[in-house]
């Protein structure tokens, strides 16, 4: 028997298929949709590089900036007053036995030393002759002031008790003027202190620094105060520089 001839599929028409034309129009459509809604919406950029920011961290993309600007120094001391030092230390270290004792007290500002001593050191009760003791002192701080060029005022103060009927002085005006008087003219007498630079002021119980009702009171009324003021030539330390700029570019710093 003849065999039977097999049949050609038919070729395919020409051009593309059907159904490439239908998705090509979907497509088209899609785009064309979502370019509309992109044309509508407006893009908040802060917010976006925020976000964009946050996600690099996220996934451990970090930049570090290394040029590190240090903040600039405009001025390191405006104003510094104080007693120099010329003056200060020699005669802190003149009274310190006497303040370690409790006998003398060191009070200080920006013009000058002050030193409040006690009586007894200086004086008898009730004279206005200066002890030996005393005249030590006299000589340790009459070499500063006369090295510094610094001026000292002497005050002289008592307590409010009356002297007695025949004493040496008729007031405690008079013993306390007297005794300031008594310190001024042996500095100026041992050191040729200049005159211009020493004064002597009596306060009698004027200006008490403690009650008088009681006798620690009284004891500490009775006193010979120092008032050092430095010369002219020694200058109160005022600006340290005019200005120290710090304009450092730090490369590399973490």
């Amino acid at each position: 028997m003849a065999k039977k001839r097999e049949k050609k599929a038919a070729p395919p028409p020409p051009g593309a298929p059907l159904w490439m034309a239908t998705f090509a129009d979907i497509a088209l459509l899609l785009l064309c949709f979502l370019v509309l809604i992109l044309s509508f919406s407006t893009m908040d950029e802060p917010s976006f590089v925020k976000i964009a920011g946050s996600l690099k961290d996220a996934f451990g993309v970090q930049t570090k900036d290394k040029n590190v600007q240090i903040p600039q120094a405009e001025t390191v001391v405006t104003l510094f007053e104080t007693v120099p030092f010329e003056v200060r230390e020699p005669v802190q270290e003149a009274v310190q036995e006497l303040v370690e004792a409790g006998l003398v007290t060191v009070e200080e500002d920006e013009r000058e030393i002050l030193l409040r001593i006690q009586n007894s050191v200086a004086f008898a009760s009730g004279r206005a002759a200066i002890k030996d003791d005393f005249k030590k002192l006299l000589d340790e701080l009459g070499e500063i002031i006369a090295e510094t060029q610094s001026s000292l005022v002497v005050e002289g103060h008592t307590d409010n008790v009356p002297l007695r009927a025949g004493a040496p002085f008729a007031s405690n005006w008079e013993l306390s003027s007297s005794r300031a008087v008594a310190v001024v003219e042996y500095l100026a007498t041992e050191h040729h202190i200049p005159r211009d630079r020493l004064a002597a002021v009596a306060h009698a119980d004027g200006k008490p620094v403690a009650p008088n009702d009681t006798a620690e009171g009284r004891a500490a009324n009775r006193r010979v105060e120092f008032r050092i003021r430095p010369g002219e030539d020694l200058q109160v330390v005022e600006d340290l520089g005019e200005t120290i700029e710090l304009d450092i570019e730090a490369e590399g710093m973490p």
